[in-house]
């Protein structure tokens, strides 16, 4: 892959004071190449994906048996079936600090043996933290003692350190470089004219590197990501709105750049009002878009080239669960696992896809 000529500047990592607790940053190289190849309007294509249904986010339902075990059935499209996998901690003071608040998780991501949750408190704006879980641990852990797991020091639980974070949305693990990488995008989710992409520290569960890079496409500004995956080749995908249609991105990440390719095909319809997450099931090669109660997949290696997705290739699940989807992520087994909220749990397919 070519970056063409790059201009890199590294500024050391900082750490920032504030109210709470200590804002840990990351390393900063910044790339001031343009890092998007440029396209035409009129190369691209839009695709009729007219199974998908548009699902308008309401007012956010919890759980309706928050201590034990609960059941999200598809009732449109292809049928699925989740249960709870975890019941995750809900403390608002992990640690005993009211800045370990638990009960907002955003994102998760698998690797190895252990789980990785991202939390966003409420009250810090832009700001917040991963706690890493031993699975093994939570497979062995009654549903009601992981309500209050976190209150102390658990062994198989490692709570750390506050960074900007943005939204949150977009916690993903490389399996390729076997890293863990997220966006350091807004809070409110805004575009803006740079964007920020972060590696995540596996053991320290702080960011240990950062990308700053711009996106500008004939003049026109592109924005970055909200969410995050990664195919088992090492290439990301996110995806966002534009015209009301779907837009999918794939990118190159290299150790001090990247590269963005703009997917050619542009899906008509998008799943529902927020672009909650995205996936990868390394099993069937698909990519999953994810929105409240909304899913639709698509496979992966369509969209090379001048892309060659059929309306036949999209899949589609609405659900009526009034949950909020945070996250989608998926095993070598092939098993959908999903992050909801209130209180916070992840659900696995009864099925593997």
């Amino acid at each position: 892959m070519k970056f063409g000529k790059l201009s890199v500047g590294i500024a050391t990592a900082i750490l920032l004071s504030t109210s709470f607790a200590g804002t840990v940053d990351a390393a900063t190289i910044v790339q001031h190449s343009n890092a998007i190849s440029q396209y035409s309007g009129s190369s691209l294509r839009i695709l009729n994906n007219s199974k998908v249904h548009f699902v308008k986010a309401g007012n956010y339902g919890w759980s309706k048996n928050p201590s034990g075990r609960e059941t999200i059935k598809s009732v449109h499209g292809t049928k699925w079936t989740l249960k709870t996998k975890y019941l995750l901690p809900a403390t608002h003071e992990a640690l005993g600090k009211s800045s370990r608040d638990v009960t907002n998780p955003q994102a998760a991501a698998f690797a190895g043996k252990y789980l990785f949750v991202l939390y966003a408190p409420h009250q810090f704006h832009g700001k917040g933290f991963i706690v890493r879980y031993n699975r093994s641990t939570l497979n062995h852990m009654s549903l009601s003692k992981a309500q209050n797991s976190l209150g102390k020091k658990t062994a198989g639980m490692k709570v750390g350190p506050m960074f900007n974070v943005g939204h949150g949305q977009s916690l993903a693990y490389n399996k390729k470089h076997h890293s863990i990488w997220m966006w350091r995008d807004r809070a409110d989710m805004k575009p803006t004219a740079w964007s920020t992409i972060q590696r995540i520290s596996m053991s320290s569960l702080k960011p240990n590197r950062a990308i700053k890079f711009h996106m500008n496409n004939r003049g026109a500004m592109v924005p970055a990501g909200h969410d995050l995956t990664f195919d088992n080749s090492g290439n990301a995908y996110w995806w966002g709105i534009s015209g009301g249609h779907v837009k999918i991105y794939k990118g190159k990440l290299g150790s001090r750049s990247i590269h963005v390719r703009l997917a050619k095909q542009m899906l008509r319809k998008q799943t529902g009002t927020h672009q909650q997450a995205m996936g990868y099931n390394p099993h069937n090669g698909r990519l999953y878009l994810v929105s409240d109660d909304s899913i639709q997949t698509l496979p992966a290696r369509k969209l090379n080239g001048r892309g060659h997705l059929r309306p036949s290739d999209i899949k589609y699940m609405r659900f009526n669960s009034h949950r909020e989807f945070e996250s989608m992520i998926f095993g070598s087994t092939g098993h959908a696992m999903l992050l909801s909220n209130r209180n916070p749990e992840l659900l696995r397919s009864t099925t593997r896809y």
